[in-house]
């Protein structure tokens, strides 16, 4: 019932704006509001960020337009190719505010609105920046989670008709955390989402965030609008760019999390787990070692790999220079060639050498990151793959091939 209410403050709220049937340029913008819109976490995934957008009235439309960006369908053709490879196709669209605010009222998801203190001729010029945006030829983009989405594009169009305001206030402040950081905070719901993201995440993921860059988060861009102060202009006095937030949708949910634990219990328990599973499959006999080895290692080879595409081979820059590919690389294919020669007889002694410098290999991969201060998640992610790594070094050794041994010869 208290959704329902506040959809229908929202509406009466930005629909009671009268029209105007002039040009843009002889509209009095004065008492034209235009607010920044921001919606609180959803059940999927990629809700889970958060998303705002901006709400100007629209004279040809004759009422206000929400206008967001970071649009996709997942039905477009190749998209999920697209989004393997970075080569992401998102694009801006308005829809009208009932709609808008209904589809997140049935979603459960917050709506919060800020006025924006602009002088008229800068709403003149949002109006116009966000109509021209909108257009078929200029409406498509290549997204990034991080530095180009939906809450980037609504801080970069009112840091233009602002005169860079934005920017100047926000480059030079301190952000929190990192993008691995508040990756990890917003995904920790999920210990799969969780882990998922740190191992294929880089080191520029690392690099501690300003304000400007921390906008990426839409409640962030929310907050930091709410201490920026413009100059005194066309009749304006000095003021803060927007007003508190006023919610207009209230959800039955839990509020995102502030921070983020260290999850290295749970890392290690299914570390631990997994190592003993395969320690176990070595004591039934060469063919569980060769199970127990060939199938870690063949994990550890197509996870490894796919790491080194994502690094090489697409656009996503914040999962090149990926510290996680010391843990998991192609190289464990000696792995399975370990495999087949403990079900056939005995590991060689050269093979079980390689193994064992793969191991020390990830060991010095996870200090090393620690030591530069990229280390992140380094060591839950060690604390996950160590344990099955040295539990295949430890089978391989069992089953090894006695070489240059001669039976011996009475005399």
């Amino acid at each position: 019932m208290r959704a329902l209410q506040s959809l229908a403050l929202g509406v009466l709220l930005l629909s009671a704006i009268p029209a105007n049937t002039q040009a843009q340029d002889a509209i009095d913008w004065s008492r034209r509001p235009v607010l920044l819109m921001t919606m609180g976490q959803g059940d999927e995934v990629f809700e889970k960020f958060g998303h705002n957008a901006i709400v100007v009235w629209d004279d040809a439309a004759g009422q206000p337009l929400v206008y967001n960006w970071g649009m996709f369908d997942f039905e477009q053709p190749n998209f999920i190719g697209r989004f393997l490879t970075g080569d992401t196709r998102y694009w801006m669209e308005p829809h009208s505010v009932g709609s808008t605010l209904q589809q997140y009222a049935q979603l459960n998801r917050t709506v919060v609105v800020q006025e924006l203190a602009l002088t008229p001729s800068q709403k003149a010029q949002l109006v116009r920046q966000l109509a021209v945006n909108a257009r078929e030829e200029n409406k498509w983009y290549r997204y990034d989670y991080y530095r180009d989405n939906c809450s980037t594009r609504a801080r970069d169009a009112i840091d233009s008709v602002t005169g860079g305001a934005l920017r100047r206030a926000m480059q030079s402040a301190d952000g929190v955390g990192s993008y691995r950081w508040h990756t990890r905070r917003l995904l920790a719901y999920s210990l799969p989402l969780y882990f998922g993201s740190q191992l294929v995440l880089g080191v520029h993921a690392d690099a501690p965030l300003t304000e400007w860059q921390q906008a990426f988060l839409p409640r962030s861009l929310s907050r930091s609008l709410t201490r920026i102060t413009l100059p005194a202009a066309e009749g304006l006095p000095a003021r803060t760019l927007a007003s508190a937030p006023d919610t207009l949708v209230f959800p039955r949910r839990a509020v995102e999390p502030e921070s983020v634990m260290v999850r290295i219990a749970p890392a290690a328990l299914a570390g631990v787990v997994l190592g003993l599973l395969l320690l176990g499959l070595t004591v039934l006999g060469r063919l569980g070692a060769a199970v127990a080895i060939g199938t870690w290692s063949l994990v550890s080879v197509l996870m490894g790999t796919v790491l080194l595409l994502a690094w090489f081979a697409t656009q996503h820059g914040f999962m090149a220079r990926n510290p996680s590919v010391a843990l998991l690389n192609p190289a464990w294919l000696a792995g399975l060639v370990a495999a087949v020669m403990a079900a056939r007889g005995g590991v060689t002694r050269a093979i079980r050498i390689t193994l064992l410098t793969l191991l020390v290999i990830a060991v010095a991969g996870t200090v090393g990151a620690l030591l530069t201060g990229h280390g992140g998640s380094a060591i839950e992610l060690a604390a996950l793959v160590l344990p099955a790594h040295a539990a295949t070094v430890f089978g391989a050794d069992r089953f090894k091939r006695h070489e240059g041994v001669r039976p011996a010869v009475a005399r």
